[in-house]
């Protein structure tokens, strides 16, 4: 496991999970969380892309965001693409970060969860407000009970959002950086011969 540094590689990776975990029919969703981890999260270290690695080639990627107290992360994004997919690289990313940080996981859909306790989460938790209801925990997360847990940095769509509206320029750049960098991304996980 590797901790994808700052750069294009980074950028390019964050593309990626942004269009493979929220789709083509999102609307300006993926667009706008690239834009507020990429020029929010990540600057401040309130974000950190990792990624499993084989000889230098991305395998798998996933983003982390930090607790507000910064007692743990959230597994926020993960994301394998296609052509790796059902070979396990998901699985051990997941696995190598939940043995050696505290993490917690709010799948998107109920049906994710027994991948995420196959892979680590040992406890869950109802958490209404999670978008599945319910919150994943590892054994070195502090928590033992919903109300133990920090909220999670958030992101702020709406102000995003309006920031577009407001400033076409800003806009048409992210688009053009999301864009091309889920382009570019799939050199990034490419086999090298």
């Amino acid at each position: 496991m590797i901790e994808v540094a700052a750069g294009q590689r980074r950028d390019d990776c964050v593309a990626l999970l942004c269009a493979e975990v929220y789709g083509t029919s999102a609307g300006l969703t993926p667009l706008v969380r690239f834009a507020a981890i990429t020029s929010e999260l990540l600057p401040n270290h309130a974000a950190r892309v990792v990624a499993l690695a084989e000889e230098g080639v991305l395998k798998s990627v996933a983003l982390l965001i930090l607790e507000e107290q910064g007692r743990a992360a959230e597994l926020a994004l993960l994301a394998t693409p296609a052509a790796l997919r059902h070979q396990g690289y998901g699985t051990a990313l997941v696995q190598r970060i939940t043995a050696s940080t505290a993490l917690r996981v709010a799948p998107l859909q109920p049906e994710l969860e027994p991948f995420f306790s196959a892979a680590g989460f040992t406890r869950w938790l109802d958490v209404p407000s999670a978008d599945a209801g319910r919150v994943g925990l590892n054994a070195q997360h502090p928590a033992q009970s919903a109300a133990q847990l920090d909220e999670v940095i958030a992101i702020d769509d709406e102000r995003i959002v309006r920031t577009f509206k407001h400033d076409p320029a800003t806009f048409e750049r992210f688009k053009q950086q999301f864009v091309e960098g889920v382009a570019r991304a799939e050199r990034h996980f490419a086999v090298m011969h």
